[in-house]
Parts: C-alpha cells; sequence; structure tokens
C-alpha cells in the first residue's frame, strides 16, 4: 500500500498529512493509530508530533472534509488548532488555490479555517496564513 504523506509546520508544531478520498481508510482507526506510532516516531520514524488524515468524500458529511489527528504516542485527539491549520494548508495545495475557506468535520466538532497564500520566497512556496474558529471555550478535562 503506498501513502502520500506531506509534512506541515505551523507554530511550533509538526505534522504529517495524508489526504484520500478512500472511505475505507476512515472506518480503520486502529490502522492509523499504528501507522502514527511508527511514522512518528522522531528516531525510526518520519518523525512529527501527529499524523492527520483529510478524509473527503461521505466520511466528511457536510464538511469540505473530515479530520482524524493521532498523536505520534498513538493516542487520538479531538482538535488542534496548530493541526488543523496544517491540514488547511495541504488542502489549499492539493486544490492550488490562493485562498479558501474549508468546512472541517472533526471529534472535536465542526470548525471553519479560512487561509491565504502569503507573497513568500521559493524556498517557502506552499507558505500560507490560515485562521480557525475554535469556537467557545468548554470547561472539563
Amino acid at each position: 500500500m503506498t501513502f502520500r504523506l506531506t509534512k506541515h509546520h505551523g507554530l511550533g508544531n509538526d505534522f504529517l498529512v495524508h489526504l484520500t478520498d478512500d472511505g475505507a481508510a476512515a472506518a480503520d482507526r486502529q490502522a492509523w493509530i499504528e501507522r502514527a506510532r511508527r511514522w512518528c516516531d522522531r528516531r525510526r520514524g518520519i518523525g512529527a508530533d501527529g499524523l492527520i488524515v483529510g478524509l473527503h468524500g461521505p466520511a466528511a458529511g457536510d464538511a469540505d472534509l473530515a479530520m482524524l489527528l493521532v498523536n505520534a504516542d498513538g493516542s487520538v485527539a479531538e482538535m488542534s488548532g496548530n493541526g488543523i491549520r496544517c491540514l488547511a494548508q495541504a488542502e489549499a495545495m492539493r486544490r492550488n488555490q490562493e485562498r479558501g475557506t474549508l468546512a472541517i468535520a472533526t471529534d472535536g466538532g465542526p470548525r471553519t479555517v479560512e487561509w491565504a497564500a502569503t507573497a513568500t520566497p521559493a524556498r517557502h512556496q506552499g507558505t500560507i496564513e490560515a485562521s480557525v474558529d475554535m469556537g467557545p471555550a468548554r470547561p472539563g478535562p
């Protein structure tokens, strides 16, 4: 099986991102957990804080895409502000768009990300500015 991964950085966090239209991929969380542990290992893998899977199609429901975020230790996170902005960058690059808005379904609820490409030197192609509406703060662990 072949995977196309891109690596993204956001304010001190780095993530591996995989975009897929494969509905079966969404159903097999355990496989993504195992991949995240291997791929995100900084000594034996590629190295990253986590793996983000961007799911298009039915898995996204009414959103543009759904986000599955697995930390390097294999734990699944509801949401990450830096992570969702990295996912938006990967999707912006896939769409080859200079600006846009994405509705993203997360385990923490729906989020909206707006992005715009920035004018940067050639070595930083793909750099974007992105903002996400995180919604109101909720008490809890």
